[in-house]
């Protein structure tokens, strides 16, 4: 069946295409969150939603918001005005905004959230850290791995870093090694795949969300770098804007990327 231009059901099918339900991380919320419109007049992309955000969307006459991050995590037991969750959900209605999330479906994609982290550090992406053994779709999986055909420095990894997110890092350095060749990236939260960057034998692993006992039992056994949660993936809703242009443009549906910074954390 022909799509049916700006209607919010075949925005949805033609993400699902894009960025399949399937791929995303068992118990993850993706998808339509927040329905209140079936005729899209424009979307915005955004990292995550903050009260910045809709007022953005509402300034672009807007009225459905892509998001990376999930709004809802949890069955809300209420809707109450004092709780975040509740009270942005509340702002979603009361405007008619559609809300729809693509969090961890965007992760796996091949040209996702790692890669492009790779891409902006200028390494040359040669595989996914875990690919996706679940998914009928071979080209998915969480996190990649890189190769410096020429080794580096700790030191220059970390300029790299450093220049690409704009903000301090945090490290804990293997003085075992002076240089780092295979490098693992998993965009946002990535400790949990701290088991695969070692069975695989990488020289440093970037991430964000490290603890300091994590830091502490990977000390000197591999390079660990912590580039910031917001800092790896404010650079996320371009890539997703990016993936889904041609269905936008093909049905003319005005379209928008962020430009509110919605990192709740502040450097002293």
């Amino acid at each position: 069946m022909p799509l049916t231009d700006n209607k919010l059901y075949d925005l949805l099918d033609a993400i699902e295409l894009v960025l399949p339900s399937e791929t995303a991380m068992e118990g993850d919320k993706i998808g339509l969150q927040v329905e209140c419109n079936s005729y899209i007049t424009g979307v915005l992309f955004t990292l995550e939603l903050t009260e910045e955000v809709l007022e953005e969307c509402l300034k672009l006459n807007f009225n459905t918001i892509v998001s990376f991050h999930p709004l809802i995590y949890k069955p809300l037991p209420e809707i109450s005005l004092a709780d975040r969750v509740g009270k942005l959900t509340s702002h979603l209605i009361k405007n008619s905004i559609n809300f729809i999330s693509v969090h961890t479906t965007f992760d796996s994609h091949i040209m996702g959230t790692s890669r492009i982290f790779a891409d902006l550090l200028m390494l040359e992406t040669i595989g996914f850290l875990s690919p996706d053994k679940n998914s009928s779709n071979k080209n998915s999986g969480m996190g990649v791995i890189c190769e410096s055909k020429i080794p580096i420095s700790e030191l220059d990894l970390l300029n790299k870093v450093r220049n690409v997110c704009k903000a301090p890092i945090r490290f804990a350095s293997n003085k075992n090694k002076s240089t780092v060749s295979k490098i693992a990236i998993v965009g946002g939260s990535g400790t949990s795949f701290l088991g695969d960057v070692i069975d695989k034998k990488c020289d440093a692993f970037i991430t964000a969300d490290i603890t300091y006992h994590t830091f502490h039992s990977i000390k000197n056994k591999i390079l660990l770098i912590d580039a910031g949660h917001y800092e790896m993936e404010h650079f996320v809703p371009a890539g997703i804007a990016n993936l889904l242009n041609n269905y936008l443009v093909e049905h003319n549906i005005n379209h928008a990327i962020s430009k509110c910074i919605t990192n709740p954390i502040s450097y002293f």
